[in-house]
């Protein structure tokens, strides 16, 4: 079944050494809406359904009131808040990509689940398949009604812009991530794209890897937004590293994004 596709408009974009900027527009509030009801709130229920410890603990329910209890159990998790759903969003609005292939070993959403669980370093890893190249992916990801220009989350220690140069550059980090990233390639597919992406990774010395900042934003578009924040990774970072940082200008206040998903009303 094709993916669903959130439908948007460049309104603007730009380049400057191994870096690559735009910003896309969502017009339609309604279309915005279905879709964070429709497969952002699919991607987020996969969190529990893909679970093989919910699976089994179901099994193991012998009559109506055990599985009654288990299901209450099951959703005794914490509530989403704005900036997870945004990771969410970010995840899904990345893999609609036709122009190459973007693939998950593993839904991040699950790691959510447990409280103050967070992932190694970065909100995105996977990878980034094109033809016969398969490239490490490393994303960032801010969620921000900020009306300042560019907003404050892509600056400072936890902004945007450090945290990926940190994920380009600390071996450290890269090292946490590859393990993680590892234990969760759990079929031959995924093994053959992990060890392809490795490769090109170990060959580069660690360079050839493709880094992804998402600005999620329910404010007036405005490339200042990030224009900056890309120009200044690349004089610092250079190819064969990839630098690509989009904005997202969304039609429904961030605020309102949790109930989406949810509860499934605006």
């Amino acid at each position: 079944m094709a993916e669903t596709i959130l439908p948007s408009k460049t309104r603007y974009e730009g380049t400057y050494g191994c870096a690559h900027w735009r910003g896309e527009v969502v017009a339609d509030a309604d279309v915005f809406s279905e879709y964070m009801r429709g497969r952002v709130r699919d991607y987020v229920a996969d969190a529990d359904t893909g679970d093989p410890f919910a699976a089994e603990i179901r099994g193991l329910a012998t009559t109506g009131v055990e599985t009654e209890f288990v299901e209450k159990l099951l959703r005794a998790v914490p509530d989403s808040v704005s900036w997870e759903v945004g990771e969410a969003l970010a995840q899904c609005i990345v893999s609609q990509d036709d122009k190459r292939e973007i693939t998950w070993p593993w839904n991040t959403v699950r790691d959510r689940r447990v409280p103050r669980a967070s992932l190694p370093g970065a909100d995105l890893v996977g990878f980034c398949r094109k033809d016969d190249v398969v490239l490490l992916l490393f994303g960032e990801v801010k969620t921000s009604s900020d009306p300042t220009v560019p907003p404050n989350v892509m600056y400072g220690g936890s902004g945007m812009t450090w945290q990926l140069h940190e994920n380009a550059t600390r071996l450290d980090v890269q090292h946490v991530l590859l393990k993680w990233l590892r234990t969760r390639c759990s079929s031959q597919e995924y093994i053959k794209l992990y060890r392809g992406a490795v490769q090109r990774y170990l060959k580069s010395q660690g360079k050839e890897i493709l880094l992804i900042g998402i600005l999620l934003r329910d404010t007036p578009p405005d490339e200042r937004d990030i224009k900056s924040r890309a120009i200044a990774l690349a004089k610092e970072l250079i190819s064969p590293t990839q630098i690509e940082i989009v904005a997202w200008y969304l039609p429904v206040q961030i605020s309102k994004w949790a109930a989406l998903v949810q509860r499934g009303a605006a």
